[in-house]
């Protein structure tokens, strides 16, 4: 199909079966000249965070190779951006240390911005008997369709993440979104989405990913197979149509492109000025065709600093984002404005990444309230990490019967944790095994509603633990944690399941420098963020015998603050991995049967 072929199709299709899904592309044309969200994210770390912080994250995302590409071909031939933190993150930190004003204060012009010609053609489309779900706070549309007397049912038009100047809160930190949709705007979203034969989209970049890509992803299988999809992508060069692959079916689909694909829409992208494709658009239906599109700016909004709360907006914003070599930088000189429960929690997390579980569990153990259900489970995670698995099993199980309610969950997760170590443990399998179906019991299961963070780590754990039992893992489990923990921006957590995946994935047919690639990436990646035990935990991958030498698994031991025993344990084992790997990559037997087989020795009496 050529672009014509595509626009003469779409002409058969009457404006009263198109759907429009819009983003902020739309609004960025004059008289509008709202920032894209590139925009918003540059002006809040401009307002909110110290000078520099958005370039070094964005050097620490280039370090792990986190880019933003272009379906388009003509414009993936510029070098890839790098991927900027997700704005609903940066926003939901200056919202707690600055209030729920700094939300407002960066969307100032979002309320006073003027309908431009896309709007102007939405609304039209809309008074057409057309439907229309848009991720923007603006009314851009509605305001031209009062200008224009132009009316339509309310329940045409969605602001999926609500409008400026409601009474619910907008859709524009993490807390919002990353529980996803609410039970009636979900049914809106599906009821506009089904309603009609065609979606259009503009001005949308797709990354949704809580709550548009999840919902879509959740429609029963095949349930959009009469769905056609026109994806308008936005391109300075001339209009063309780019071939989109369709997923393989034993992958996971993560973007919006390959969850439509998966979920049986026709998909077709047309990269190009979208004005133009609308414009054509607009006269195949008999609509009022756009003008030319209005060179103006406006100035962005000055948000005042605050130089006081910028250190520790930026601190709580490394935390957030896993950049703790940053974190440990950064925390003396803002100690003393932030809350003590506060400044515990910061420090706790920077000594736990550097491999410090001593001084994290006399952090803890000095507490107060002793009787908090956080500091029992603190301690017992620090006593877990240093491989002190009998005690801290003791300790958890001890202090989750006397906890109620999500604190009892909270204990029980760790102590899963526990148990899962305990089942890679020889001397220990056996009593894991015994005490893994109360545990699951205990935790039962988490959903989307429960947050990221809670609902990615307890799935994945109880994933886990099912398997252990005799069930079957996910083997992609470990890939979809790590991408919802990426799409979060939290680095560390993206590169911890990148480090499960790798454990869940091993062959022993893998090449051993492929391995080691892989290995070694991993390390770099853990130091990157300043995460000393991440890194050294890749020597308790399988197959690491094959890469680490002994020498660096004992520096690697000796340099975290695990326990004497676990030290042997793990310094043992390896020896004995790399000298059987040695051994056998030798091409010689083992040493006991070097001269004879076993089969073939005589008895004594015949010799």
């Amino acid at each position: 199909m050529t672009t014509y072929d595509l626009l003469t199709a779409l002409a058969d299709v009457s404006a009263p079966d198109v759907t429009v899904l819009s983003g902020a592309g739309v609004s960025i044309e004059g008289p509008s000249c709202l920032p894209s969200g590139a925009a918003l994210t540059r002006r809040a770390f401009d307002g909110f965070f110290l000078p520099g912080t958005l370039e070094v994250l964005c050097h620490r995302h280039e370090a792990v190779g986190w880019h933003d590409a272009s379906p388009c071909p003509r414009d993936a031939s510029a070098p890839p951006r790098v991927r900027l933190p997700r704005l609903e993150t940066v926003l939901g930190v200056a919202a707690r240390v600055y209030g729920p004003d700094a939300i407002d204060q960066v969307l100032v012009d979002v309320a006073t911005a003027e309908p431009n010609r896309l709007h102007h053609f939405f609304a039209e489309h809309l008074a057409a008997g057309g439907g229309h779900l848009t991720a923007n706070f603006d009314t851009c549309v509605e305001r031209a369709g009062r200008v224009r007397s132009l009316g339509w049912p309310e329940s045409d038009l969605l602001h999926f993440h609500r409008a400026i100047g409601g009474r619910e809160p907008l859709g524009a930190t993490l807390a919002e979104i990353e529980s996803g949709f609410t039970g009636d705007v979900a049914t809106r979203f599906t009821t506009l989405l089904g309603k009609r034969p065609v979606l259009l989209v503009a001005g949308y970049s797709g990354s949704d990913f809580f709550d548009v890509n999840a919902l879509v992803a959740r429609l029963p299988a095949g349930s959009l197979t009469r769905l056609r999809v026109v994806w308008l992508w936005h391109s300075d060069h001339d209009p063309h149509l780019v071939s989109v692959p369709v997923p393989p079916a034993d992958q996971p689909a993560f973007t919006l492109f390959d969850i439509l694909r998966r979920q049986g829409a026709d998909l077709t992208v047309l990269c190009g000025p979208t004005g133009v494709t609308l414009d054509r658009l607009a006269r195949q239906w008999r609509l009022t065709p756009l003008p030319a599109a209005r060179e103006s700016r406006r100035d962005p909004p000055s948000i005042p600093v605050v130089p006081g709360k910028q250190p520790a907006a930026t601190l709580l914003l490394y935390q957030e984002l896993g950049l703790f070599d940053q974190v440990t930088a950064l925390l003396p000189h803002v100690t003393s404005a932030l809350q003590p429960a506060v400044v515990r929690s910061v420090t706790s997390a920077a000594l736990w990444e550097g491999g410090r579980w001593n001084e994290v569990r006399r952090l803890w153990w000095r507490s107060r309230p002793r009787t908090d259900p956080l500091r029992a489970e603190r301690v017992g995670a620090g006593l877990w990490a240093q491989g002190r698995l009998v005690p801290a099993l003791v300790w958890l199980s001890w202090h989750r019967r006397r906890a109620a309610g999500a604190d009892r969950i909270t204990l029980a997760e760790t102590e899963g944790r526990v148990l899962e170590h305990m089942l890679r443990t020889p001397e220990l399998r056996w009593l894991a095994r015994r005490l893994v179906p109360g545990v699951l019991t205990e935790i039962g299961s988490a959903d989307q509603k429960a947050g990221v963070h809670r609902f990615r780590t307890r799935s994945d754990l109880v994933d886990s633990l099912r398997a252990s039992l005799g069930g079957q893992r996910d083997p992609h489990h470990a890939r979809t944690s790590s991408e919802w923990f990426g799409q979060a921006g939290n680095m560390l957590a993206w590169i911890s399941y990148q480090h499960r995946r790798l454990r869940d994935t091993y062959r022993d047919d893998e090449p051993t420098d492929a391995l080691r690639t892989r290995y070694l990436a991993l390390q770099l990646r853990f130091l990157t963020v300043g995460s000393r035990a991440g890194a050294t935990r890749a020597h308790l991958l399988p197959g690491a015998h094959r890469v680490f030498t002994v020498r660096e698994v004992v520096a690697g031991v000796l340099s975290l603050q695990y326990g004497w025993w676990h030290r042997f344990r793990i310094v043992s084992r390896h020896v004995v991995q790399r000298l059987r790997w040695r051994v056998r990559s030798a091409g010689q037997p083992s040493p006991r049967r070097r001269l004879v087989p076993r089969r073939a020795r005589r008895p004594r009496w015949r010799r």
